[in-house]
């Protein structure tokens, strides 16, 4: 397991392809694609996930089509756009804006690294580059929430206090 982690922490972003396989998820580099053998003659985007040995398509990211192109698998699939993003809506899931794929934030702070190589903000979804500093004070509701306790004991509290 950690094996893994650390060998696919070694390929570079823009390098990486994970399997398509729902039980898999294997990452792999374009490199190491390249020089295996994909199965019968190499078809356009035909490729073998090196781990589970499911058929993929590099192009698209999917698992094999056989005779369809990409563009004709891709319109031949239910359009399941609209429930994920309300799913996505519902857990508090966030789109990368650079990959698309759905990223979900368990802990820490706002910025995200996609798998992609992209660094957003996961609260206003701006790049991490462009990042307004406001952001943080627009959306860190406990600590204004705070302050606005304190101040608000501070403005009652004043005139008894200073009476003494």
């Amino acid at each position: 397991m950690w094996e893994e982690m650390i060998r696919g922490s070694s390929i570079p972003y823009a390098e990486r392809v994970y399997c398509p396989n729902e039980n898999c998820s294997y990452v792999m580099s374009k490199t190491e694609l390249s020089r295996s053998k994909s199965p019968r003659g190499d078809p356009s985007g035909l490729k073998r996930c090196v781990k589970c040995r499911g058929s993929f398509c590099v192009s698209c990211n999917v698992p094999w089509h056989y005779m369809r192109s990409c563009k004709d698998y891709i319109n031949s699939c239910p359009n399941n756009d609209a429930r994920l993003k309300s799913l996505a809506n519902l857990c508090g899931w966030r789109q990368c804006p650079n990959c698309h794929h759905m990223v979900e934030r368990s802990s820490g702070c706002n910025r995200i690294t996609c798998r992609c190589g992209n660094a957003f903000c996961y609260k206003c979804g701006s790049g991490w580059n462009n990042h307004l500093l406001d952001c943080y004070a627009r959306y860190d509701d406990v600590a204004i929430m705070g302050f606005l306790l304190l101040l608000l004991i501070l403005v009652v509290l004043a005139p008894f206090l200073l009476a003494k």
